[in-house]
């Protein structure tokens, strides 16, 4: 009995010992940071760090189990995933709770954000269908793509979460990309979407309209619509060169920030931990961002290569968006920060994601 425990422990940390283990690192560290900057966002509350420790290390379990996948798998799920978000998408729609008039959630028993997993769906079955393509990839392959990716987005845009659908929409167009997509075609794209802005700003509702405006002048309203922005320039400012130390941003205790344990996150970091602080996170951010460009170069077969280059760019494309609303350089669309900011579900997903990330790694060894 102990023989056969003992080997599947060694063939556990054999299969460990087999991923990239500057990715797990590199994950462990933002965990560490993620912890730090949660207690001090949540005002010192056990009871959310606690929480949010369960979220880390459920997440961490998930990552391990998905990285020891075989990535041949993950194609036999591609439609059933995709089928499920967009049903959940049509649940939140029909019967979601509604928090601060958007309803994007749906309980059960615990309460999940089904856009979550469509930043994982929608590029898996992209990438699925393009796989099947034998006879090589043609333009009607990438409108069908392109109908796989309007149809999720659609429904996320109309709950509304026009952030979060832009998200999922960019997610789809990087696995199009990576399946070699022409850049005349790509040019010609960015010239009708600029061509078309007027009718895309006569879409939008009256409040995202707003944050665009409110971007270019936040002073215009800076008690209503240029609150956000103002007070996240002033705690990031406040925190100079090394922050104000840990556990002491005045900014933060004193609730000048809104949602500074999700999307104004950076901002604790920012006044507490300083310049330097800042940095940290984002050499993480650079080690992870390159070492998924180098796993999506190393792929062996074009599944593989599209989904780890659209997870890669996702993240970095995270990345950019939370960072610059929170610093005012664009609208606040309510995007959180990639494992720093407090979420369940996103958690999940990105870890799910990297899990791939790193099953892709290890059979492209072999």
């Amino acid at each position: 009995m102990i023989v056969p425990m003992l080997s599947k422990i060694k063939t556990f940390f054999r299969a460990l010992y087999d991923l990239d283990q500057t990715v797990i690192l590199t994950l462990f560290c933002l965990a560490v940071i993620n912890i730090l900057v949660q207690y001090s966002a949540n005002d010192k509350m056990l009871s959310r760090l606690f929480s949010d420790v369960v979220y880390l290390g459920t997440s961490f379990v998930i990552l391990l189990v998905v990285a020891n996948l075989n990535i041949s798998a993950l194609k036999h799920i591609a439609i059933p995933i995709y089928l499920i978000s967009l049903v959940l998408l049509v649940a939140v729609l029909m019967f979601g709770v509604k928090v601060h008039g958007a309803q994007r959630w749906l309980n059960l028993g615990i309460r999940i954000q089904p856009s979550e997993l469509c930043k994982l769906s929608v590029p898996l079955i992209l990438a699925y269908y393009f796989s099947l393509q034998s006879r090589g990839i043609n333009f009607i392959d990438y409108i069908v793509g392109f109908i796989f990716i309007v149809i999720p987005f659609a429904l996320i845009a109309k709950q509304p979460d026009l952030g979060t659908g832009i998200l999922v929409l960019c997610s789809g167009i990087f696995v199009i990309f990576f399946a070699g997509l022409s850049w005349r075609i790509i040019i010609l794209a960015l010239i009708i979407f600029l061509i078309s802005t007027p009718v895309i700003w006569h879409m939008l509702h009256d409040y995202q309209q707003h944050r665009i405006l409110t971007l270019l002048n936040p002073e215009s309203d800076p008690l209503g619509k240029g609150y956000h922005i103002i007070q996240g320039i002033i705690a990031i400012g406040s925190g100079g060169l090394y922050g104000k130390g840990f556990l002491h941003g005045t900014q933060i205790h004193l609730d000048f920030i809104p949602e500074k344990n999700t999307d104004f996150v950076i901002t604790v970091l920012a006044e507490e931990f300083g310049f330097v602080g800042v940095c940290v996170v984002l050499a993480l951010y650079l080690v992870l961002v390159s070492r998924g460009l180098r796993i999506t170069q190393l792929a062996h077969d074009i599944f593989s290569k599209t989904l780890a280059g659209s997870i890669t760019m996702s993240l970095m494309l995270y990345i950019l968006i939370n960072m610059g609303m929170v610093a005012g350089i664009l609208p606040v669309v309510g995007v959180p920060l990639p494992l720093i900011s407090y979420g369940g579900t996103a958690t999940i997903v990105l870890m799910i994601g990297f899990g791939i990330l790193l099953s892709i790694h290890r059979q492209s060894k072999y």
